[in-house]
């Protein structure tokens, strides 16, 4: 590791701490609160707040999530139809998009198929766009959410690489106060 940089461990401490205080400050007419986990390709935490809007909800979603050295901040503004009420009024059509920040360390890179090795291990900063679609199931009488998702993703990384994910899908589950 290079002299001056913090380790994994502080920069994971400083990126959870920003993470925390971006949720914490949405305040609206706030009828539901999740926090849960999504497994997939970037696995981690999330915390969502759910508002009323006539017909609709919407939500304001953050993750935390890491994979292969690397962390990421998610930010996404969801909307949850209602139009799968036929079936049960507890299932739920959710879709949105936002973007997402963070970084990596690693010694290599793989551009359209291709594996890049460095000399050594770098940091790289990364940023991103986000989409979002899937479905969800609160469960009656318990707290508890289940949802199958896919979250495509494009984010540009320093130095110079795009990397496309068409299909980061997951399944989340996240306790509802």
């Amino acid at each position: 590791m290079q002299e001056g940089m913090p380790d994994n461990k502080h920069r994971k401490s400083v990126l959870l701490g920003i993470f925390i205080m971006l949720t914490v400050s949405m305040q609206a007419q706030i009828i539901e609160n999740y926090i849960g986990f999504r497994g997939g390709i970037h696995s981690g935490i999330y915390y969502q707040n759910i508002i009323s809007a006539g017909n609709a909800e919407r939500a304001f979603h953050a993750s935390l999530t890491a994979n292969d050295n690397s962390l990421r901040l998610t930010v996404l503004k969801l909307t949850y139809e209602m139009n799968l009420s036929d079936l049960t009024d507890n299932l739920f059509l959710v879709w949105g998009y936002g973007g997402h920040l963070g970084f990596s360390f690693t010694d290599h890179t793989w551009f359209l198929g291709r594996k890049y090795q460095f000399s050594h291990e770098r940091f790289r900063p990364l940023a991103g766009i986000d989409c979002f679609g899937g479905i969800e199931y609160r469960v009656i009488g318990m707290p508890l959410v289940i949802g199958l998702n896919i979250k495509p993703y494009a984010e540009i990384m320093v130095p110079g690489f795009i990397k496309i994910q068409p299909a980061d899908v997951g399944l989340s589950v996240a306790y509802r106060f």
